[in-house]
This record gives C-alpha cells, structure tokens and sequence, in this order.
C-alpha cells in the first residue's frame, strides 16, 4: 500500500486515480443508475401484470362456475397461459368442477399442474392435500400417501393425517391408520375435524 507523506501528495494520488479510473467510475455510475432505476421499472411491471392477471382470473373464474364448456376452455387456457398465483387458484377451482361431475383423471391433472405454479408454501401444501384426496379417491393410496409426504406446515397436519390414516387403511394398515389419526389428534385442527378423527380411530380400535 502506497504511504503518503504530506497532504499534496494525497490530493495528487487521488488526482491520478481519477485520471486512471474516472471513465470506468462514470460508466459504473451510469450502470449503478440505470440499475436502480430498471428494477422499480420492473417491480412495478410486475405488479402490472400480476393486477391484469387477478383481474382475468376473475372473469375466467366467473365463466368457469358459469357451467359451460366455454368456460371450461376459458379457464385451462388461462391456467396454462399463466405463471402465477392466480394459475395455480383456477387450478384448483378447474379440480373442484371436475370432482364435482366425477371426473377425478381431469381434477388430478388440474392440481398436478397447479402444484408447479404454486409460488407460496401455505398453497403448496393446500394443493397437496386436495390431489391426496382426488389420487385416494380413485384407489391410489401410495399416490395420496407421496402427496401427504410433501405437506410442510403444521397447521395442515391433522387434514394431512386424516387423509394418511385413510390411505394406510386402505391399504390394510389398520395400525399405521391408527397411529395416523392419534397424530391428527395431537395436531391443530378444527372441532369438527377432531370430531372426524376420534370417530375413526375408534372404529379402527375395534378392527
């Protein structure tokens, strides 16, 4: 490191650095500028978009509860033109339709795709817990039982294990089940759900 020996000597470092330095400083400055503002041009694009997304989400969402086949299309185009919370919503709204008219193929892949735009893991673990059901419903335990695995938050865990409990029973785990449901109980849940787990796990007791 270069030691200076009186105050004219640090004005003429500092006037050389700048001669040495100067354009690389400015270009740096220019980048630094155009940086800042680039990134509130994109914050704010991407606050743009988000807000046109909710509202097409609402249009296509009316449509699709419209109950025709129109708004069916409506809301699968949006679901995979879309990259964003308001996909993975119509997702689950596109399951609930097709659960509802017994086509449970169609909501499995509505959720699967869902679970892939799902940004937040509180959504994540909601669209985990739907497919479960719908991958149960159709006899695939194993299925329901690798979506109940990726569920994270605690305050899903007495849902998550109602639907363990029921998929081990399934398979004929009458003791996995049992275990399933007592862990339900010792979770969060709501008193209807408490009610639902304590009239399972006595009727597995008595298997």
């Amino acid at each position: 490191m270069e030691v200076y020996t009186n105050e004219n000597d640090q004005v003429d470092a500092v006037k050389r650095f700048f001669v040495d330095n100067g354009v690389a400083l400015i270009v740096g400055l220019v980048i630094g500028v155009g940086a800042i503002f680039g990134w509130n041009y994109w914050q704010s694009h991407k606050t743009n978009v988000l807000q046109e997304s909710a509202q097409k989400f609402e249009n296509v969402s009316a449509q699709l509860h419209s109950g025709s086949a129109q708004g069916i299309e409506a809301a699968q185009k949006f679901a995979a033109e879309t990259n964003d919370v308001y996909s993975a919503m119509i997702g689950l709204e596109l399951a609930q339709v097709s659960v509802d008219k017994g086509e449970l193929a169609n909501a499995e892949k509505a959720l699967t795709d869902a679970l892939t735009k799902a940004k937040t893991e509180d959504m994540q673990d909601l669209i985990n817990l739907r497919l479960a059901r719908v991958q149960l419903a159709q006899g695939n335990a194993d299925a329901a039982l690798s979506s109940i695995a990726n569920i994270k938050a605690k305050s899903w865990q007495a849902a998550a294990q109602d639907i363990r409990g029921d998929a081990l029973l399934h398979k004929g785990d009458n003791a996995g089940a049992k275990a399933a449901y007592t862990q339900g109980l010792e979770s969060e849940g709501s008193q209807s759900l408490r009610s639902l787990l304590t009239l399972k796990l006595n009727n597995v007791s008595v298997l």
